[in-house]
């Protein structure tokens, strides 16, 4: 009876801290790529009435659009607002957090304070909190993902037979994740001498039909799938990289592990998976259960993502940097010597991620990143200015991903508000500010042949309105 109170405290303080991301970021709009892959067709379907199933080529990513789907349908009985589409959030993001604990109690972490510690140092990670707080795929992504973990470990069949159908259609990502759930589960049979039975991976069948099923349909319809060959919005989605491309791709992938502060989280687990590797040997069961996760997730991300010219951000290797940071913290407070020194280091390592900026030369990944959150109030600031002074947007050029109509990512219900996208159009006027990792020849033209009328800044997160010379 003490254990389920405990649990069930623990549980409430998860809810409370759901709540508290999601009311922190409620006037948050539509952010980065979410704008195009959830915003753009979730509208699209609300203003179609549902009339049509797949999306116009000009607005299709490729991706599965069923999320745009789900907020066009809330839209429709609670009214298109931000603060609706935050509100759907919530029970997601409590999921994700809920199923977060009840992994650590499926891995039989007995000690409470070790869970404790192992949320802290999730939810301090300034990748996982900057989408959390956002409107994103990855929300429900990381949801279905632990929940079909957890299915898989408590060898609940038919949870995990929807929690997979539901992780494989959120998104192309969560069809990779969902590959590497069924190659968990071998290695986890296996490494647990579980006799081979294929009717352990009957389970998986609906979610595989699904998958090919949408795949074949989208191709009859579209004529394309995956990388959209029509528009040349993203043809570089389909494109294979060249080797020197494969070998940027590769350091960009670590670079995108170890961003924001988790640097010495990977280092202390490069020395573990070392020690493993030497002897393929596990100090316990929960840490060889967490490496398998990690491992079958970054197989399968790793070998699609960097033969690709696709750029990639932070996010997509979320299923990768919560099973790492769960065994590295689980290990050094269960067998290493000090270990509040080595999780004061890590801790402190993470929370600094928040801070981390660029040079305004160097490309960031501002969608995950809780800076970001700073361009949400200096942006605010400028459109107050520029609605006082009744500026045209329509004759300002700005940049990704700012130029979308307003509707598209403030849900604002004035369509005919937006801005000239600046690489196309000769404008007068530009809108410009440090989070849109513009090429370093466009930022030395703003500084050089563009004057300041009007700048905000906060945190060193600034935007300005120039004027040309």
């Amino acid at each position: 009876m003490m254990m389920l109170n405990r649990l069930s405290r623990i549980d409430l303080i998860l809810f409370l801290i759901s709540l508290l991301i999601v009311f922190n970021g409620l006037d948050f709009p539509f952010y980065w790529d979410n704008v195009v892959q959830i915003s753009v067709p979730a509208n699209w379907y609300y203003e179609t009435n549902f009339n049509y199933f797949y999306v116009p080529d000009e607005l299709a990513t490729g991706h599965q659009t069923f999320v745009g789907m789900l907020f066009a349908g809330v839209w429709k009985i609670f009214g298109r607002t931000l603060l609706v589409s935050h509100l759907l959030m919530l029970p997601f993001v409590f999921g994700f957090l809920y199923q977060l604990h009840k992994l650590l109690i499926n891995l039989q972490i007995k000690v409470l304070s070790t869970r404790i510690l192992i949320l802290i140092f999730i939810l301090i990670d300034a990748t996982v909190l900057s989408q959390l707080s956002g409107l994103t795929f990855e929300v429900f992504h990381l949801f279905f993902f632990l929940l079909c973990i957890n299915a898989t470990l408590k060898k609940r069949n038919f949870l995990l037979m929807i929690a997979f159908v539901l992780l494989a259609q959120t998104s192309l990502r969560g069809t990779i994740s969902a590959g590497g759930i069924m190659g968990f589960q071998f290695l986890y049979q296996y490494a647990n001498k579980t006799k081979f039975s294929y009717k352990n991976y009957l389970v998986y069948i609906p979610g595989l039909i699904s998958i090919v099923l949408f795949l074949v349909l989208f191709k009859v319809h579209k004529g394309w799938v995956i990388a959209n060959t029509v528009s040349n919005n993203w043809k570089e989605s389909g494109e294979l990289a060249s080797v020197n491309e494969i070998a940027r791709n590769i350091g960009v992938f670590g670079w995108r592990l170890i961003d924001f502060g988790r640097v010495f989280i990977f280092l202390l687990f490069a020395f573990l998976s070392m020690q493993i590797l030497r002897k393929w040997r596990f100090k316990d069961h929960i840490i060889q259960t967490l490496f398998l996760i990690a491992m079958t997730q970054f197989i399968l991300f790793f070998a699609i993502i960097i033969i690709f010219r696709n750029p990639f951000g932070h996010r997509y290797l979320i299923p990768i940097m919560i099973p790492i940071i769960i065994v590295t913290v689980y290990w050094i407070s269960t067998y290493l010597r000090r270990p509040w020194l080595w999780l004061s280091l890590c801790f402190i390592s993470l929370a600094s991620g928040h801070f981390w900026l660029y040079p305004e030369k160097v490309s960031q990944g501002w969608d995950a990143t809780t800076m970001h959150w700073n361009f949400f109030e200096v942006s605010d600031e400028m459109e107050d200015y520029l609605t006082r002074t009744e500026m045209d947007r329509a004759k300002i050029g700005t940049f990704f991903p700012h130029y979308k109509l307003m509707k598209n990512y403030q849900l604002k219900p004035k369509e005919s508000i937006s801005y000239q996208k600046a690489t196309e159009n000769e404008t007068d006027y530009i809108l410009y500010s440090n989070t849109f990792n513009v090429s370093d020849s466009i930022v030395d033209a703003l500084h050089n042949e563009w004057e300041l009328i009007q700048e905000f800044e906060q945190n060193k997160v600034f935007i300005q309105f120039l004027k040309r010379k």
